[in-house]
């Protein structure tokens, strides 16, 4: 976890009216980060020196963050009152009794990119969340997509080629054909709307623009002098306007007296190592024509981006451009880049003369022209006369400068004083129309002292009343509680002849129980008499047909007894012979009758 930023006796207790009037200006979405561009805007309105206030961003930013969170910028807002009531800038004088500080609407040659509403981007965080998951789908090469890669994406959308063609050109801002984080956003976000029916704009308006690619408001201390991005090369290469840095150097003559200086190569570069290669990229970006030089004209947005005035800025490129060849090669470019970054966030001033360690590496060993009388001074003609106005008109213009510094350090004196002034008088007003808010609240007090006084009154007559109430509703409680034993009482006694009920209940269930056992028994003794009753029907059946049969037996035998009498009768002279032959066959009807009735029985 990071150390805080101030001790707790520093810090700049919050709730204060005032700093929280100001930070609402600053902050109005309640961030809780401040920009450099916001705040050098504000600042830069309190009329203090661009010293003064380089001085108070690094106190308030010490991380070197770039912003400031509320605690920063109230110390920095604490800052300014200890330079407008002529305190030293340090954070010792912090708690300091001192008036608030004061801003009023002033401009500076630093607010390039006044910040606006259209300082907040159009992209919200959940859509940018979702963009950059595509965006790692996809596989960035150092960060960076090709159109190769990001082409199937938008192809996926199937809007007109012209429209995302449009989309890209739009969404790549550097121009660089690749798409980065920020820009891969834009063009989704352009395409998301395009969907919903949306004209794609011809421009990207400055609220779609990514902050890290807008132009950033130069604040001393705050960031680095950084290009938002090359300017177009055919806007560079137009015809110089005036005080840029190419006119300079065409009529300010920046090519000096000639005169040798023996540089030591073991003696290291002024430049930083990180600094370098960061001034290289911007070399690189700026480099349009890739001739390894960059012209007056490809730097100038660059140079006047700064801030620095245009006097400074040509004298810085008279000392970049060691070999008075009107180009800066890489190294020189980084030296110049190295002076602006100094005067801008540390108020160091660039030198008269370049020292040997702030020789270019590339230049060492090497006779290269002296640069101590390079701004405003003429050109060498070898006529003593002419060559003396020269180096007269030099010296002019040397004074020149130096005036014109004492003169911007007296205005900014008595800009000081005025506020100083200003703010008494403000003070004065401040505490007497305190005074009348404070006569105006004795009153308004009194007021509610006469009213809170009856309102007593009125308190005490509803207290009596509600006691009564208290009463009325105590007595109630005690008849309910009454109620309340006598029906418990009822309800224990229905209880009791419930569970008699129910033990009754439980009875006469089991004799139901045993009477369906009976009952089942008596179904199956019932089932066993009618299949007795049934066989002995079938045997009185069988019974009644035998005795039919030996009905029908007797009356064949009767009707052969008759025969039989009829035939004795008839045969009393018959032979012998036929009486036996009757007799046996009379005999074998009998025994064929009898033997069937006994096989029936």
């Amino acid at each position: 976890m990071a150390a805080p930023l101030l001790p707790l006796s520093q810090q700049i207790p919050t709730g204060n009216p005032l700093y929280e009037s100001y930070y609402k200006q600053v902050d109005p979405a309640y961030t809780g980060r401040v920009g450099a561009s916001e705040a050098a805007l504000f600042l830069k309105k309190s009329g203090l020196s661009d010293i003064i206030l380089g001085k108070i961003w690094d106190l308030a930013d010490p991380e070197g963050k770039g912003f400031l969170d509320k605690q920063g910028f109230y110390v920095a807002l604490r800052l300014v009152a200890c330079a407008q009531s002529g305190h030293e800038v340090t954070l010792s004088n912090l708690n300091l009794n001192m008036p608030p500080p004061k801003f009023h609407d002033t401009s500076s040659p630093l607010m390039v990119t006044p910040p606006s509403a259209e300082a907040h981007w159009a992209v919200r965080v959940e859509e940018k969340a979702k963009f950059d998951g595509i965006f790692e789908s996809l596989l960035p090469i150092n960060g960076l997509l090709s159109g190769d890669k990001v082409k199937p994406v938008l192809m996926n959308s199937k809007l007109p080629l012209d429209v995302l063609g449009r989309v890209w050109d739009l969404s790549d801002i550097d121009k660089d054909g690749h798409l980065d984080r920020d820009e891969f956003a834009v063009a989704m976000h352009l395409v998301y709307r395009a969907l919903e029916k949306e004209p794609v704009p011809t421009v990207l308006p400055p609220s779609l623009i990514p902050p890290s690619k807008r132009k950033k408001t130069v604040f001393p201390g705050a960031v680095p002098v950084l290009p938002a991005s090359p300017p177009p090369k055919d806007s560079l290469r137009s015809t110089p306007s005036h005080g840029s840095v190419s006119s300079l150097n065409s009529t300010g003559s920046l090519s000096p007296k000639h005169s040798i200086k023996q540089t030591q190569p073991t003696v290291n570069w002024v430049v930083p190592v990180a600094d370098k290669m960061r001034f290289d990229e911007i070399f690189l970006k700026t480099d349009l024509d890739l001739d390894g030089f960059v012209s007056g004209q490809e730097v100038k947005e660059i140079f006047i981006h700064s801030g620095l005035n245009q006097n400074l800025l040509a004298h810085i490129w008279a000392l970049a451009d060691t070999r008075q060849t009107g180009k800066l090669s890489k190294d020189q470019f980084a030296l110049a880049m190295y002076f602006i970054q100094q005067k801008v966030s540390k108020g160091i001033d660039p030198p008269q003369v370049l020292s040997p360690d702030m020789v270019p590496p590339s230049e060492r060993g090497t006779p290269i022209p002296d640069s101590s009388s390079s701004l405003g001074s003429g050109e060498f003609t070898g006529v003593k006369e002419l060559d003396d106005i020269s180096q007269e008109i030099a010296q002019l213009q040397r004074e020149k400068y130096s005036l014109e510094q004492d003169i911007r350090e007296k205005e900014e004196a008595i800009r000081q004083k005025t506020n100083e002034v200003q703010e008494l008088q403000n003070d004065l007003d401040r505490e007497t129309s305190s005074l009348q808010e404070l006569e105006a609240q004795k009153q308004d007090a009194q007021d509610r002292l006469d009213e809170m006084d009856q309102q007593k009154a009125k308190l005490r007559d509803m207290l009596n009343d509600v006691r009564q109430k208290c009463q009325d509703e105590t007595q109630m409680i005690s008849s309910l509680k009454t109620q309340i034993q006598s029906q418990e009482s009822d309800l224990k006694s229905q209880e009791d002849d419930l569970n008699r009920a129910k033990s009754e209940l439980n009875r006469l269930q089991q004799e139901e129980t045993q009477l369906e056992q009976s009952i089942q028994a008596g179904k199956v003794q019932l089932e066993t008499i009618i299949k007795s009753l049934k066989s002995t029907q079938d045997e009185i059946n069988q019974a009644r047909s035998k005795l039919a049969q030996l009905h029908e037996s007797q009356q064949e035998a009767h009707r052969s007894l008759e025969q039989y009498d009829e035939v004795l009768d008839e045969a009393h002279g018959a032979s012998l012979t036929n009486l036996a032959d009757l007799s046996e066959g009379v005999s074998l009807t009998e025994r064929g009758s009898f033997g069937t009735m006994v096989k029936v029985e």
